[in-house]
Parts: C-alpha cells; structure tokens; sequence
C-alpha cells in the first residue's frame, strides 16, 4: 500500500526547486518535506477560510440591511392590541389595530393618541374616533327623552351608520379649538374620551387606523371612516408592544 501523501502541484513545484538547490553536503532535516508539505496545506486552508468568509461576510451584510430597514419606529406602520371596550363594536378588545404614522386624521379616522388623564394626571395611550376637526362646531342635544340620540356639527346632524343607535347623555355644542381635534369612542357609555379630557391637540395623534384584524388574522377596512391604504407586502409594520396593565401608560409609537 502506497503511504505517500499526495501533494497539489503547487506544493510538488516547491519540493522540486528545494531538491535541485540542496547541495548534497547540505544536511537536510529528514522530514523536511512533510513540514513543507503541512505549510502548503495550511495555506491553502487559510485562502479557502479567506473565501469563506467574504462569503460570510457579504451574507452578514446583507441581513444587516435587512435589519436596519426593520428597525422598529422607522416604517410609517404601527400595529396596537386594542386593551379597551371604548371602541365596541368597531374594534373589539384583543383585535389587532394597524395605524398610520404618516397621514393626518380627517372627519371620522379611528386615531391612535396619548392623553393626560384627567383623574391621575398620568399620560395614558387610546384609540378614538375624529368627530369634529378645528373650527368645527360639535355637539350632542338632547331630544324629546332628555338622551341625545346623534351628535350635530355645523348645525347638522352626523350621520353613523357603523354605530348601533344608542341614546347618550348630551353635552353643549362646542368650538373645536386650533390645532386640536374632538374624540369619541364608538362605545360611548363607556369612553373617556373629548368629552370629559376636552380637545385632544393634534400632536398627540400618533397615527390613523387604516385596518383591523381579528383574532384568525383576516383584515378589514375601519367601518365609518375614510379609506386608506393598507401597508403593502413592502411596508414595514413594527409588531404591538405588550398590553399595559389599566391606567399605566406605554411609550406613544412616533
């Protein structure tokens, strides 16, 4: 059985050249040629690393831009679990809310704000609905029983057909304020919402819903207001942060 090992060419041309230089005083270690050999074979090792890890490394490169274009907070999109009963039926608790950073609320957009609230003084976080936008004049009457049973802008009664008729206690028309917008929740036995914290400024709109999704997933439009675009299979939309627990405040997405 042949045991010489088999050498590249590149290592059989050096042992060549070693042999016609040595003179034949010279004393040549006798295993001169397996060190030699192991070098070769160590340096080819370390070019098929070196191509390994360019390899690597242009890998590397590539999901790090990916990453950097998924950082959280940079896309226009931002998704909230919805914690309250405020917004019943139109969202229900543990529905999934995408919202928009970039568009700016119009008359009936579901919006995503932050609020002092008026019992603790602490920030909280919620989703209402836009009634009334500055300059306009909102407010809800009381009719025949004494309940208000639709809300008036501009002296005109606001039409909700995404809403089941329920009768409110009425509240004064009011002006909308510059630079503020008039919230309410769809459930409004139960909202907190313009009516007891007053005008919401329009820097604490963190965003506009533009779907909902279930609990299976499946999306929809945002009954009652305005269409909007979802994001599309492009978009970056930053995945809902934990539920707070009741009256403590999360970070606004911005």
């Amino acid at each position: 059985m042949n045991d010489t090992p088999k050498v590249s060419g590149e290592a059989a041309e050096q042992l060549r050249t070693l042999a016609a230089v040595a003179a034949p005083s010279t004393q040549v270690r006798p295993d001169l040629a397996r060190v030699l050999l192991d070098r070769v074979r160590r340096r080819q090792r370390v070019r098929r690393l070196g191509r390994a890890a360019f390899g690597v490394g242009a890998g590397l490169a590539v999901v790090g831009t990916v990453a950097a274009a998924t950082l959280l907070g940079r896309g226009d999109h931002f998704t909230v679990i919805e914690p309250s009963i405020a917004m019943e039926p139109t969202i229900m608790v543990g529905e999934r809310v995408v919202f928009n950073r970039e568009l700016a609320p119009a008359r009936g957009d579901v919006v995503y704000v932050q609020l002092s609230d008026v019992d603790t003084g602490g920030d909280v976080t919620a989703t209402f609905r836009v009634v009334a936008l500055p300059g306009d004049r909102i407010g809800c009457p009381p009719g025949p029983s004494g309940r208000c049973e639709a809300l008036v802008r501009n002296g005109a009664p606001v039409p909700e057909p995404h809403l089941e008729p329920a009768a409110i206690a009425p509240f004064p028309t009011k002006a909308v304020p510059a630079e503020t917008v008039f919230l309410l929740g769809d459930n409004r036995a139960a909202a907190r919402d313009s009516r007891y914290q007053g005008p919401v400024e329009i820097d604490a709109v963190a965003g506009v819903a533009v779907e909902i999704k279930d609990a299976n997933g499946t999306s929809r439009a945002v009954p009652g207001a305005p269409p909007h675009n979802g994001p599309g299979d492009r978009d970056n939309v930053d995945p809902p942060g934990p539920i707070p627990p009741a009256g403590v405040s999360v970070p606004t997405p911005r």
